[in-house]
């Protein structure tokens, strides 16, 4: 396995660079700047997996008319708490930004509120908009359906995606954040080693006749391994039912892949809002936490283990180093960014 050379890009000039280039495919600057942010916290936070990688297949799908940069993202349905939003394939992150300021909204008068999104497209990292929530000091959940890329527990054949599953916590320095795919590695990391040419680990994947497998290549054309085996099937059967059978969104094998032209992705999500102070004051809140957090801090450590971390929490040390240092982006990603900026002159901070 070898380097892969890496060169260091200030956030602010990525996300400058991510916004001129989808406003050249026809994507109005407000929204533009949702997706854009969305990519470059995912760098921040070290998932680059959902960072500025994906731009190249965001706009090759702008082009080829599989996402619609003005689809009309209305609500459909309303009922208290709830409401049914259809993004009408515009920019998963443009519909769940939208959802996620609705859900805000109505948990000021219900308590708890629910907004799912159908007909949409990937919407980046998960955590994104929970931390959003969060930070009006909310509870947030948010949900979501993929692409194909697990099996059903004895099966070989994927028929789920991995399906984040988020939820933050406000803290006093921001958010106890638990972002997670429900396969033992999100796809896009296996996607991210195919890109280096890296092998993965063993028990990440399966290759297409269900034989454990540690190319990525041959993990993309296979199924990925659920966490806790049947546990994790179950789970990303229900993520699948909520997000995308009943919002009326696709689900199973209809939900497309990134990387698959042959049609829009169909994608369902939903993003729920709780407000604390519905259950509990909020001061008395913040002293229980802030006890939780040190107890949890100072649990004995097994020996070599220096450190206990709260869910998030290297992804925030992360966030704030690389806000200082700036971005790193391996070769073959800068590669692929100079040509999209060739393509459609646009200067690039590379």
């Amino acid at each position: 396995m070898f380097k892969l050379n890496r060169k260091l890009i200030k956030a602010e000039d990525l996300f400058d660079f991510c916004v001129s280039i989808l406003k050249r495919v026809g994507v109005d600057e407000e929204n533009a700047k949702i997706v854009a942010d969305n990519l470059v916290m995912a760098n921040l936070r070290g998932v680059d997996s959902h960072g500025v990688a994906r731009l190249p297949t965001y706009v090759e799908r702008v082009l080829r008319g599989l996402i619609n940069p003005q689809g009309l993202i209305e609500i459909v349905k309303e009922h208290g708490a709830t409401a049914l939003m259809d993004a009408h394939n515009n920019f998963g992150q443009v519909a769940a930004v939208r959802a996620a300021n609705l859900a805000a909204e109505k948990v000021k008068t219900f308590g708890v509120s629910c907004v799912g999104v159908r007909n949409a497209n990937h919407f980046g990292m998960a955590a994104y908009y929970a931390i959003k929530l969060s930070g009006k000091k909310l509870i947030g959940m948010v949900l979501s359906n993929g692409p194909p890329a697990i099996a059903p527990w004895g099966g070989k054949k994927p028929m789920f995606g991995t399906n984040p599953l988020c939820i933050s916590f406000p803290v006093s320095d921001g958010a106890i954040v638990l972002d997670m795919a429900v396969s033992v590695v999100a796809r896009g990391k296996i996607r991210l080693a195919a890109l280096k040419g890296e092998k993965i680990p063993e028990g990440w994947a399966f290759d297409e006749n269900g034989n454990p497998t540690t190319d990525p290549a041959a993990a993309l054309k296979g199924a990925l391994a659920p966490i806790g085996g049947p546990k994790g099937y179950g789970l990303t059967l229900a993520l699948d039912l909520l997000c995308g059978l009943i919002t009326g969104s696709s689900y199973l094998q209809n939900v497309k892949a990134l990387d698959d032209f042959s049609g829009p992705s169909g994608t369902g999500f939903f993003i729920e809002a709780i407000d604390v102070e519905a259950f509990i004051p909020y001061q008395e809140y913040e002293k229980k936490m802030a006890a939780y957090v040190e107890a949890i801090k100072n649990c004995p450590k097994r020996e070599g283990v220096n450190e206990i971390f709260l869910p998030g929490e290297i992804e925030k040390r992360e966030m704030e180093h690389r806000s200082k240092v700036g971005v790193p982006l391996d070769s073959e990603v800068l590669v692929e960014l100079k040509s999209l900026a060739e393509r459609f002159d646009v200067k690039t901070p590379f």
